[in-house]
């Protein structure tokens, strides 16, 4: 295997190097969203259990507990709560997005990886078929057919090693992609949640807007 490696050039260890470095990325966001998963239902029938008794501490103090993005946009609303409706949305806006910067972190490293790593792999296989032709015109066209196959597989060598890393790495951002997604939605439910519990409306918005990486300003109006 070793041997198949060194065949393909110094791009092999170009791809290997960015393999590599995905490898780390990857488990890092493992154990940032193993860290920071969070059960929504139980999450939310919990607050509201301390909200319904009127416990607003103690609804922090569970919400200090743990370690997900929606334990700190819960503590965050909780401990502004008595603030201006506005502000109130200035600030869970800007912790919003806080939040979905951190889930997002790397994921524009893997896929840088997994769209260089097929070309790199591609390259490889081009330069090795320039040279494996420039040898067939350097003997006048008399190329033995065992030497031009035993170029042309060397050379093919980079794009499968490329496609070998590409594979699994896009497949890993996709993944990691849709659970920042998931994150942003129910980022988005629990705002909503909380605001009907404690009778602040939100208008204006469709949720749908809010998808992705971004949270949109809401405007809030306290319902008498």
């Amino acid at each position: 295997m070793f041997d198949l490696f060194q065949q393909g050039g110094w791009i092999m260890y170009v791809i290997l190097g960015c393999s590599v470095i995905a490898m780390m990325l990857v488990l890092e966001r493992l154990i940032y969203f193993a860290w920071t998963q969070e059960r929504y239902k139980l999450f939310l029938r919990k607050i509201k259990q301390h909200i319904s008794q009127k416990d607003i501490k103690g609804a922090l103090a569970f919400a200090r507990e743990k370690h997900s993005c929606l334990s700190r946009l819960a503590v965050v609303y909780l401990r502004n709560l008595k603030r201006n409706p506005e502000v109130l949305s200035d600030i869970l806006h800007r912790t919003g997005s806080q939040e979905m910067e951190r889930a997002e972190q790397r994921l524009a490293g893997l896929a840088v990886i997994g769209h260089l790593t097929p070309l790199l792999g591609l390259l490889g296989t081009v330069l090795g078929m320039i040279t494996c032709f420039k040898q067939i015109q350097d003997m006048g066209g008399q190329a033995d057919v065992n030497a031009l196959a035993g170029g042309i597989w060397v050379a093919l060598l980079t794009t499968a090693f490329g496609l070998t890393v590409a594979i699994p790495v896009n497949a890993a951002y996709h993944y990691f992609e849709n659970q920042a997604n998931k994150r942003a939605n129910q980022l988005q439910y629990l705002i909503s949640e909380l605001n009907q519990t404690f009778n602040i409306h939100t208008f204006g918005k469709n949720p749908e807007e809010l998808k992705g990486t971004t949270f949109e300003n809401a405007e809030y109006q306290t319902v008498s």
